[in-house]
Order: structure tokens, then sequence, then C-alpha cells
């Protein structure tokens, strides 16, 4: 699923794979106009694959330090803006997939 979202330096694009058990599979941040060294971090694997834990039932939200479960998402330091917006790029994908999921036009 493709999403736009509004990080610190403008739009974000993201694309956000979910399988059919509602699981994500993958997130790709795509066009993007972050701080070079601090947002554009969100594309680094350290950020990324703390979504491949989450699914269409979490609830996600950014933690600055002290991650403590899955739907806690470790902030990039430095950059908590750009955390935010793909975090919340995430969420509306994981939304939409859930919705589809349960028959909801």
């Amino acid at each position: 699923m493709d999403v736009t979202t509004k990080g610190y330096g403008g739009t974000i694009n993201l694309t956000v794979g979910v399988n059919t058990d509602g699981h994500v599979t993958g997130v790709i941040v795509g066009d993007n106009s972050e701080t070079p060294g601090l947002g554009s971090k969100a594309k680094e694997p350290d950020f990324i694959n703390q979504f491949g834990e989450v699914t269409v039932n979490d609830t996600l939200s950014v933690v600055k330090q002290g991650k403590k479960s899955a739907n806690e998402i470790q902030a990039i330091s430095g950059a908590t803006i750009t955390s935010r917006a793909v975090t919340d790029g995430v969420q509306a994908a994981l939304d939409a997939v859930k919705l589809i999921m349960n028959g909801v036009n």
C-alpha cells in the first residue's frame, strides 16, 4: 500500500507491505526531503526493521527511549518528527488494511 505523510522537510512517500495475516512484511521509504544525516536515517534497517514486529491490530507509538513492546517504535535521535511521520504513515496503511480485511468498504 502506498502512503504519503508529512515529515520535517515535506512529504514522505512510503510503501507498506502487509500480508494476509495482517503482519507488516516491509516498509520502503521513497521520495522525501528529510534532513540528510538525520531524517534520512528513516530508510536505514535499524529504524525500518522495527515495523516487522507489528500487525493490523497494533496501535503504534513513537518513543524516544526505552522501547518496551512491539507497537513502540524507537525514534531516530534528532529526527523525532520524521520518526513520527513514518510511523503515522505505517499506522494509516495498517488501519486501511484492517478495514479491507474486515470487509468494510
